[in-house]
Parts: C-alpha cells; structure tokens; sequence
C-alpha cells in the first residue's frame, strides 16, 4: 500500500493518488510522443479541445505564461501538430488549431492512458473498484467548478 508522508490525512492521501495521476500522465506522453514535453503536449489538448482558439485562451486555460505557451505553439508547429494562423476579426491574435496529425496524437495518448487506467483499476477487487469510479466521478464533479479543464 502506498505510504502516505505527513501522516494519514484525507489531503495526504488525495496527494498520493494526484502523484500516481501525474505520473501516469507524465509517462504515457513520453512514451506516446517521445519528441514533446508535458507541457506542449497540454497545449496540444487544449487547442485540440478548443479548435479554434487564441494563444492567449490557451495561456488563460492552462494558467501558464504566454511567452510559454508561444514556444510551446512553436514547437508544436514545427512538428506539424499544430497550424496558426492570424485571426481575421482582431489581426493582433493568433488563432491555432490541432492538424491531422496533432489530433491522431492526443487521441493515441488519450488510447494509452484508458490501457494504463484500466490495467490499474483491474487490480482492483469488484466492490473496491466501483466505489474508486464513484469517488473518482464525486471528485471531479466537485473540483470542476474550479478546474474545468479535460472535459
């Protein structure tokens, strides 16, 4: 069972689950991608999402740095994943969108992670395993209002 640091509270356990969530995310975009980081690749999700949006919705979105997220945009360009194009109602805005090849990305990682997330929860007994999906779906729910992203 996984150790919880600072003793066994209601956040230290939510912590733990949040690490093994980010790990899994961590790991099925390494090896899905291979050539981006973390942070393109949630770039990526997001105008895929979002289609079409501006560099700056997706900063807001991701409540990273615009300066981050033009490199990101860049990078994610040059790799074909992603077009921009400058917005024809306000020309000081870029609008980006996902290419073919950018939206078949974020789907096989999304196929990569459902195998991961199913391998783990097969673990897991019947009973045991329907509460996690209640528990999983209440929390959601509940940090939604606050963290709407990956609807």
């Amino acid at each position: 069972m996984t150790q919880i640091s600072g003793g066994d509270d209601e956040a230290g356990a939510a912590l733990a689950v949040l690490r093994a969530m980010v790990a899994i995310a961590d790991s099925t975009v390494a090896h899905t991608t291979e050539q981006l980081t973390l942070t393109q690749f949630r770039v990526l999700r997001v105008v895929a999402e979002r289609t079409p949006v501006t560099m700056g919705k997706v900063a807001e979105e991701l409540a990273a740095n615009p300066s981050t997220v033009t490199r990101a945009c860049d990078r994610l360009a040059a790799l074909e994943l992603l077009q921009k194009a400058q917005n024809p109602l306000n020309r000081r805005e870029t609008l980006l969108a996902p290419t073919a090849k950018g939206r078949q990305l974020v789907d096989r990682v999304d196929h990569e992670r459902r195998r991961v997330l199913t391998g783990v929860l097969d673990r897991l007994d019947g009973d045991v395993r329907a509460e996690v999906l209640t528990a999983f779906a209440r929390f959601a729910d509940a940090a939604s209002p606050t963290f709407a992203r990956g609807k």
